[in-house]
């Protein structure tokens, strides 16, 4: 049985999250934690003329009871609309992304949403679902941009590396109780070689055939499933700025699906990676799905 961690956070989006959160538990038979992590009441220490007591300790420390008690009740009435999926209801407090990541280990998905954020906001701070994709070592399921409520029509980006294969692999074990139109793409980056013209066409045209070849094959491996399936090959000279693109003009896409090898943190800072670009300005959900290295 698949067990799916639900960081929630009492705003508009999370009716749309829980909802797709059950229409996949219902698939899978899945059960459910709901997470929340209420925030610490701010203390900054006063200076001694201004009084700060024991008493005023105790309220701040009450208000943060308080939190946890409407946090407590909010959260049941989440579990009692995924009735009758098994929910656990968890609480704590601190940093959202760092308690996720604490949290995630006994989980098989992490679903989430993301809030829009502004430009100021997404360069200082970014957002907590970037910072867990950035560092999880689990599947990832970001909702964000739209709502949606059934996997008729799925991207699953490929770019013939181990780590596609292994997203490829969890997103046809996920998505195989909707047996969605799904399109195989990969993105033929446009570099130029430093061969002679002929002879570059000659490696060129090999090389394509051996990729279409793998990727007909992942063809046929989807159908096997239920799949309807396509392989789409586009050109592009960044990777995600060409999916970017596709999705921009397929607005009815449901899910985009992406691999992530697991960059250590010198990479994270210097190269960044196809799949947090792709999370960062999709406008749909997307699925990441991380191979530590």
């Amino acid at each position: 049985m698949m067990k799916f961690l639900v960081p929630v956070d009492f705003t508009e989006i999370t009716n749309p999250l829980l909802r797709l959160v059950k229409i996949l538990a219902q698939a899978h038979s899945a059960k459910v934690a709901l997470l929340h992590v209420v925030s610490p009441v701010l203390y900054l220490p006063y200076p001694e003329s201004f009084g700060m007591s024991v008493i005023d300790l105790e309220l701040l420390s009450d208000l943060e009871k308080r939190k946890e008690e409407e946090a407590k009740e909010r959260l049941s009435g989440l579990a009692d609309f995924l009735k009758p999926i098994p929910v656990e209801l968890m609480i704590d407090m601190g940093d959202p992304a760092e308690l996720i990541l604490e949290k995630e280990q006994s989980f098989d998905l992490i679903i989430m949403a993301s809030h829009r954020k502004s430009l100021i906001e997404k360069i200082l701070v970014g957002s907590t679902a970037e910072k867990v994709a950035r560092y999880t070592k689990k599947p990832l399921l970001v909702l964000k941009g739209r709502e949606v409520e059934n996997f008729k029509k799925v991207v699953i980006a490929h770019d013939l590396s181990k780590y596609a294969d292994l997203a490829f692999e969890f997103a046809i074990k996920l998505l195989k109780p909707f047996n969605p139109q799904t399109t195989i793409l990969h993105v033929e980056e446009t570099i130029e070689l430093p061969v002679v013209a002929n002879i570059k066409d000659v490696i060129s045209e090999r090389y394509r055939e051996e990729k279409i070849k793998y990727l007909e094959s992942l063809k046929e491996k989807a159908r096997a499933e239920g799949f309807t399936t396509q392989v789409k090959v586009i050109e592009g000279k960044n990777p995600a700025d060409a999916v970017l693109e596709y999705l921009k003009n397929n607005t009815d896409v449901d899910l985009i699906v992406m691999g992530n090898r697991g960059l250590s943190t010198l990479q994270r800072v210097l190269l960044g990676s196809t799949s947090s670009e792709v999370l960062k300005k999709a406008e749909l959900p997307v699925l990441i799905h991380r191979s530590v290295q």
